[in-house]
């Protein structure tokens, strides 16, 4: 899972330094725009897996755990991200609007939001739990028909509704993917090349939206393939390296966007490269920059964990 979560976060710093970092490559948009369908849903998915462990601690600690560990590095981020990135968002209207779309944190607004919802499904959990994991699928279901009929609506509320549900089909999966996992290898053969063929013919993140039942459809088997190979790719240096930015992911997403606005504004704002030469610069020193980051981890933990929040957990727990 680690492997996946790193795969993933990374191909979101790549995708952004691509779209924001000052050029453009028309070939590697359409790699960027044929992976739109899977980045964000799996991981989506692979922090709903861990819904049913975090909803077993007691209410109090299950809620101080997400604002100490998400509602903290949101909050801080945009702060450091608006204020001193951006020079300021301005106000009233400026900031009204930063805050309620989170900008490129919208993530882990999304995330936070369904951490609270699913706290409403812990008593059924603790009663009948098979029940409770029909509801999540059923809760998946619902969430990608609302967003879908809608007619994709935009901002926040439209992310959460779409990439939030697969957040819930996480948690249904959970305890099914070790099943998966020991699937014959035909089984995911088969939905690659389902995968490929549909690409194909055109039902990609080429469209210009990602919210249509197919592309759902084309999401669900992109994860189920990925659960299947993830475990089999030897662990190579490069693999180790993915999978520590995937135990590190909350650094990886909120460190490199900064990254890559300060390379663009700061520091290659005069470069004289093609823009393939560029966009390939600004990827990697964004790639390498961010991995900084998160070795320095150690030493910067209140910029990802609220500080002290050990102590309130143990008086809660």
């Amino acid at each position: 899972m680690d492997f996946l979560r790193g795969l993933a976060v990374l191909l979101v710093v790549v995708l952004h330094a691509a779209q924001h970092g000052g050029a453009t490559v028309e070939w590697w948009d359409d790699a960027n725009r044929y992976l739109a369908p899977f980045r964000m849903p799996l991981l989506m998915f692979l922090s709903g897996v861990l819904l049913t462990h975090s909803l077993a601690k007691p209410l109090p600690l299950y809620l101080w755990g997400k604002v100490a560990a998400i509602g903290w590095p949101l909050g801080l981020w945009l702060a450091l991200y608006g204020f001193l990135v951006r020079g300021g968002v301005g106000l009233p209207d400026n900031l009204r609007d930063y805050l309620a779309t989170g900008d490129y944190l919208w993530f882990l607004m999304a995330l936070l939001a369904c951490y609270f919802f699913a706290a409403l499904f812990r008593p059924l959990l603790t009663r009948h739990p098979k029940a409770c994991e029909w509801a999540f699928l059923a809760v998946f279901g619902l969430m990608i028909t609302a967003s879908v009929l809608s007619g994709s609506i935009p901002g926040l509320l439209g992310n959460t509704l779409w990439y939030g549900s697969f957040f819930f089909l996480g948690a249904w999966a959970q305890p099914r993917i070790t099943r998966w996992i020991a699937a014959p290898w035909w089984s995911s053969a088969l939905l690659l090349t389902v995968i490929v063929g549909v690409s194909l013919f055109g039902i990609n993140g080429a469209n210009e939206s990602l919210r249509t039942p197919a592309l759902a459809g084309l999401a669900v088997l992109g994860i189920a393939v990925a659960l299947w190979f993830a475990p089999r790719i030897p662990r190579w240096p490069a693999v180790r390296v993915i999978s520590w930015a995937g135990r590190n992911s909350i650094v990886v997403y909120v460190a490199h966007f900064p990254v890559i606005m300060l390379l663009r504004d700061r520091v290659l704002t005069h470069a004289q490269l093609p823009d393939g030469g560029y966009v390939v610069v600004i990827t990697l020193l964004s790639l390498v920059l961010t991995m900084l980051i998160v070795w320095l981890r150690p030493w910067t933990s209140w910029l990802y964990v609220m500080p002290r929040s050990q102590r309130v957990a143990a008086r809660l727990s």
